[in-house]
């Protein structure tokens, strides 16, 4: 909430020393030894700090660093713990209670501000999130991951769930997720809809909820267009990809009318990934340093007469672009390995589909957006990263002998 970002900084440091008390150091250690996943991220953040400290700019670098804090700390408290099914369900559960309760309260305040001044638009985007003060592409994979963690626990058959109201209240999320008009978090939840239909036709054979489902997604897609028709402005962008470096037009809005001169989501991340990718070819390796990525990114955009980026501080909104551009191919493997390759290995094994779907939302999020520039983006990264592999049974990975009462 605006005003109270003190609150999260102590939440957060809580949290870790609550997590010293969950269970003895030597089982930590235990775990963090198999966990190879959770040692790569903290490496990662470890490489972050001293190219911070190298860094030409080391305030800049320094500040960066103060917003990836809690990619270390909350791995670090949260992979050094086992969590059992049971617990793993009820913070699924709470998480899923918290995040609609929030997007509840954003659509009751939306509607309120929308009728209190005759303007439909506070609905949408960034205005309907803005009660939280949290930006609407991220609420909108909060609001993925909370639909994503209801129909988990639906399918489980868990008894957290109450069958008479999961239903509206999947869908009233369907309609707040729509309005918050993330064009990548839409992409995500019914692509993966359409594909979670497509199992259950061809490899559980049932037919009959594979089409119903594909089917309802058809008709809901129908409806939403048809009573918010704001948010297909946010992808009639993605169809004007020219531009013109030294255009001082300014940037689309879903609220006004579209056309070719402005700057939009899709022209401005090409714009901005050709500057990146140059200053990448020049520090392929080591990259700029952490804090000297937004100074040698800049003079790039000042090289190509991009005025619009240096005007409006534009980063390289793609975090694997970020990555490589500040702390080169070193870092860029590194956060691959840790947060990709061995997360998904370990859910493969695990046949955790949960788990996967969570990680692969995310990795597909960097693509279009900065994650590690926002301290709730490193929250998030961090906490579910940490999360999925903390619940997975450390005696199905490895030959430790684990007492039965062990990690309560």
């Amino acid at each position: 909430m605006p005003g109270i970002d003190w609150l999260y900084n102590v939440a957060m440091w809580l949290f870790f020393v609550y997590s010293f008390f969950f269970n003895p150091f030597t089982e930590k250690w235990k775990l963090l030894r198999q966990r190879k996943e959770v040692l790569l991220i903290l490496l990662f953040l470890i490489l972050n700090a001293v190219s911070a400290l190298l860094s030409g700019n080391q305030k800049e670098g320094i500040s960066y660093l103060g917003i990836r804090i809690s990619l270390f700390v909350i791995p670090l408290a949260l992979g050094s713990v086992y969590i059992k099914e049971h617990l793993k369900d009820r913070l699924i559960f709470c998480f899923a209670t918290v995040t609609s309760v929030a997007a509840f309260g954003c659509l009751g305040w939306g509607i309120f501000q929308a009728s209190r001044h005759q303007d439909w638009s506070l609905l949408y985007n960034d205005n309907l999130s803005e009660i939280i003060n949290f930006q609407s592409i991220y609420f909108a994979m909060v609001v993925n991951l909370t639909i994503f963690s209801f129909i988990y626990l639906v399918t489980k058959k868990s008894v957290l769930i109450n069958n008479n109201i999961i239903v509206p209240l999947l869908l009233v999320l369907l309609v707040i997720h729509f309005l918050l008009a993330s064009r990548m978090a839409i992409l995500i939840l019914y692509s993966t809809t359409f594909i979670f239909a497509v199992v259950q036709i061809i490899r559980k054979k049932k037919y009959l909820e594979g089409v119903t489902l594909i089917m309802g997604l058809l008709l809901a897609c129908f409806l939403l267009v048809k009573f918010f028709p704001k948010t297909i402005n946010r992808f009639k962008e993605l169809t004007y990809t020219k531009f013109d470096y030294h255009s001082t037009a300014r940037e689309s809005h879903f609220n006004v009318a579209l056309d070719s001169t402005q700057w939009n989501g899709a022209n401005l991340r090409i714009a901005v990934w050709q500057c990146a990718w140059s200053v990448i070819n020049d520090h392929k390796i080591l990259g700029t340093g952490l804090g000297d990525k937004m100074d040698e990114l800049k003079k790039e955009y000042a090289k190509r007469g991009f005025i619009f980026g240096i005007q409006t501080n534009r980063n390289t909104h793609n975090n694997y672009i970020d990555i490589w551009l500040s702390l080169g191919l070193i870092g860029l493997v590194l956060f691959i390995l840790g947060a990709a390759v061995l997360p998904i290995y370990r859910c493969i094994r695990a046949c955790d589909w949960y788990g996967m779907i969570i990680i692969l939302s995310f990795l597909i999020s960097l693509f279009s957006e900065n994650y590690m520039d926002r301290t709730m983006g490193n929250t998030l990264l961090g906490f579910f990263l940490a999360f999925i592999t903390s619940y997975k049974h450390p005696g199905k990975q490895t030959p430790i002998d684990y007492p039965s009462d062990t990690f309560e």
